[in-house]
């Protein structure tokens, strides 16, 4: 008996990898080679793995494992059906057939519903027997111990960056609104033997090897033994973790020691609003910049993830994202556009509220808007994810955050020079026209003197002079968001206003004034102290009205007292 596993390749315009892409940058999947540790030794298996040499679909197999994301699915369905033509029985797992098994067990003979290890050599007794069912799924989540190594000697090594791949742990602790990981592998995070981790990176030729888990430091405790027990190897290896890595120093000093030399951050959002709204909130963004200097000091290269598209992003986001990338060093950015993946909770969310624009599974890609955006419409979103994606990689760019002086230099460089082939092949996108205007909406007005706020207020009683004084701020602070779709601009106003800062704030609204903002509405809720002049001056220009028609509308409009 013959089995032929497959994994299939992603047909894109700009988002499919050249084989020299591939060779820099990519590392091989560990999926279809567990599954062929896991066949009895008498059976023939077979490994292709079509992003780096063709199917032969005039072989000759007894049977077909296919698996795939999301975006695989219509080439899966594809590939199942030339080989059904042909009488050659086929099996489907991975996230897309575990999410949508009804839908997929349309196009295949079975479909495996979740981890298959558990339920992989029962399948081939059934297929052996003429009673192979049409669905099959573990009663329980797979162990950890005693799995048998990745038979990674079936794959074509030569056309990976490296075929060392090693997996300690599976799931994640987290349960992100927008991640498949929760939904494939439940809300679990188990951890293999430490012993036999150590047992296979020692068995893997060369001094470099991937861990793939999705977040390799999610139990403290279990990752300080394997980075120790690491480090006598004298291994170069790179990961996934979440950045609340950086919390822990000794965590974060055992990695480095151990070998980390790149880790893969999913930062996402630079919004704490939106980070909150996908249960992300454990990303603090507070301490990004320390979190980024603490790995870039222990000579951690970081490739971090960032997500556009969420409910609290306008036309501001691309560049204010950029900026933080090239200010922060951040070796190589990793742009996505938010989308909603069958099975997670932000698609059931999404679906419930029709912004959902269709369901055609080879667009769920990540650099494809596939839902309505809250603040921007579908076209604004796409062209500034464009711009971002070729910006990133841009020689400016590059240099500003690659060219200073570090450990590796000529590896982050190459690796750069590999992500701009990629870019380079994205469609051409533009800024867009509000970004200039959000930025300086999104800053802060120093205040010249406090003590004037507290004196021209008006309050002769020393205790609330006092508490004035307490609540006085030297700066005012401004948070604005654009919604494309009402034209409107939101600001809300934080902190103290004197009538130095309240002529900026004037001048700053006024110049923000343009053919695409019809109304500004202003928020004072947060507003602590003003001084009498920057009242006046505020309700002179006309910034305290409070009709739905005026130009500026005012909420939470200050009183006489405060």
């Amino acid at each position: 008996m013959k089995i032929r596993l497959i994994d299939p390749a992603y047909d894109h315009p700009f988002i499919s990898h050249s084989q020299r892409v591939i060779k820099t940058i990519w590392f091989a999947h560990l999926t279809l080679t567990t599954l062929a540790a896991l066949t009895p030794p008498e059976i023939e298996v077979t490994i292709t793995d079509e992003n780096v040499e063709p199917i032969d679909f005039e072989e000759e197999v007894d049977l077909v494992g296919l698996t795939g994301m999301v975006m695989h699915a219509s080439r899966a369905y594809e590939i199942a059906e030339r080989f059904r033509q042909r009488g050659i029985p086929v099996v489907m797992g991975g996230p897309h057939a575990s999410s949508l098994p009804l839908e997929a067990k349309e196009h295949v003979d079975a479909v495996v519903i979740g981890e298959a290890e558990d339920v992989w050599e029962g399948l081939i007794k059934d297929f052996q027997n003429g009673c192979l069912k049409p669905f099959y799924r573990a009663d329980r989540y797979c162990s950890m111990e005693g799995r048998p190594p990745p038979r990674i000697d079936l794959l074509r090594k030569d056309a990976y960056m490296t075929v060392n791949c090693v997996q300690t742990t599976r799931g994640c602790p987290h349960q992100c609104d927008f991640c498949h990981v929760t939904h494939f592998f439940g809300k679990t995070y188990r951890c293999r033997p430490v012993k036999e981790v150590i047992e296979e990176v020692m068995g893997l030729k060369g001094d470099f090897l991937v861990f793939i888990d999705d977040n390799i430091a999610g139990n403290r405790h279990y990752a300080k033994e394997l980075f120790t027990q690491l480090k006598p190897l004298k291994k170069k290896w790179a990961s996934q973790a979440s950045i609340t890595l950086t919390r822990d120093p000794e965590l974060l000093r055992l990695a480095a020691e151990s070998g980390c030399v790149s880790l893969f951050l999913g930062i996402e959002s630079l919004s704490t609003e939106n980070l909150k709204d996908v249960h992300k909130s454990f990303n603090r963004v507070s301490e990004f910049e320390d979190a980024i200097k603490f790995l870039h000091d222990h000579d951690i290269m970081i490739l971090a993830g960032f997500i556009f598209g969420f409910d609290h992003d306008d036309e501001g986001v691309f560049e204010r994202t950029l900026r933080f990338c090239e200010r922060n060093r951040i070796e190589l950015p990793s742009p996505f556009i938010l989308t909603p993946l069958p099975g997670t909770t932000l698609f059931q969310r999404m679906e419930s509220g029709k912004r959902l624009l269709h369901r055609d599974w080879s667009q769920y890609n990540g650099a494809t808007v596939v839902f309505k955006p809250r603040l921007m419409t579908e076209e604004t979103l796409q062209r500034g994810f464009n711009w971002v994606c070729k910006e990133a990689y841009s020689w400016r760019s590059i240099f500003k955050r690659v060219f200073h002086p570090q450990q590796r230099f000529c590896t982050r460089v190459l690796s750069n020079m590999a992500y701009r082939r990629i870019a380079q092949n994205t469609p051409k996108g533009n800024i867009p026209s509000l970004s200039g205007i959000l930025q300086k909406m999104n800053d802060t007005i120093p205040i010249r003197n406090t003590r004037d706020l507290i004196h021209t207020v008006g309050v002769k009683i020393a205790e609330k002079k006092l508490l004035i004084g307490q609540k006085a701020t030297n700066t005012l602070n401004l948070y604005s968001l654009y919604n494309e779709r009402l034209k409107t601009l939101f600001v809300r106003l934080e902190g103290s206003i004197d009538r130095e800062g309240a002529r900026e704030l004037v001048k700053r609204l006024k110049g923000a004034l343009c053919e695409k903002i019809e109304q500004v509405i202003l928020d004072f809720n947060d507003v602590k102290t003003f001084s009498t002049g920057a009242k006046a001056l505020l309700s002179q220009k006309g910034f305290f009205h409070t009709g739905d028609g005026d130009l500026w509308v005012a909420i939470n409009i200050p009183d006489h007292d405060r």
